[in-house]
């Protein structure tokens, strides 16, 4: 006799594939999505995709609308200021700290992210490529072994990725992502801790500019 999958199963297993969508881009803005579209889906009954979906509004991934449905949360201008705020104080403490002691496996990773990226970029498959950049950045702080960090880091990083698949599609974006990479992979093979920072404190701040200026010209402001 099989063993009954527990509930609580379901739930997590609902949540992390709705979270993927929701990260990877593949939920539409503005559409109110009900529990049931997402129990079909999955084909799981409605009781843990619901509990998935509140457990996700708690965190912040998602709105719920009185019974209706859900949709995307909008994130505000101060918001992206505050994630970006968050990502420095963290990825610049941590590339500081990394780039003297990294083995030629650990570079080469990057290098391998990177590649990825290039790879994905040129077939225009934007979830593969914002995969690899997420990789690319949590890279280094799998490198510091910070468990802590890493865990404020994946979850700054996914509410980011909810806006980091639109930025991605705007013309030339990507191409320059590409190249503020490289430029942190060379500080980084020179084993310049001081060049390292500043790469990627550029690369950062012109992420977070360009996804404010997003959300104004949506507001019209």
């Amino acid at each position: 006799m099989n063993r009954i999958e527990k509930p609580e199963s379901l739930k997590a297993t609902a949540r992390g594939e709705i979270q993927k969508l929701l990260t990877t881009g593949q939920w539409q803005r503005g559409v109110l999505y009900s529990a049931n579209t997402f129990a079909d889906l999955l084909g799981v009954s409605r009781t843990p995709v619901r509990e998935a979906l509140l457990e996700l509004s708690a965190e912040g991934y998602l709105v719920a609308h009185d019974g209706k449905g859900f949709r995307i949360r909008e994130f505000s201008e101060k918001e992206i200021r505050d994630f970006f705020e968050t990502r420095r104080m963290i990825e610049l403490y941590v590339i500081e700290r990394v780039v003297a002691g990294l083995t030629s496996a650990q570079t080469e990773e990057l290098r391998r992210q990177q590649q990825r990226m290039r790879e994905n970029f040129k077939i225009d498959d934007k979830v593969a490529f914002l995969e690899a950049d997420k990789a690319f950045h949590i890279h280094f702080i799998h490198c510091h072994q910070n468990q802590h960090l890493t865990s404020v880091m994946n979850n700054v990083r996914n509410l980011i990725s909810i806006l980091g698949h639109e930025a991605i599609i705007r013309e030339g974006r990507a191409a320059k992502v590409l190249a503020e990479h490289q430029a942190i992979i060379d500080s980084v093979e020179k084993r310049d801790a001081a060049q390292a920072v500043a790469a990627m404190r550029a690369h950062l701040e012109t992420t977070e500019n360009f996804l404010i200026a997003q959300i104004r010209a949506q507001a019209g402001t």
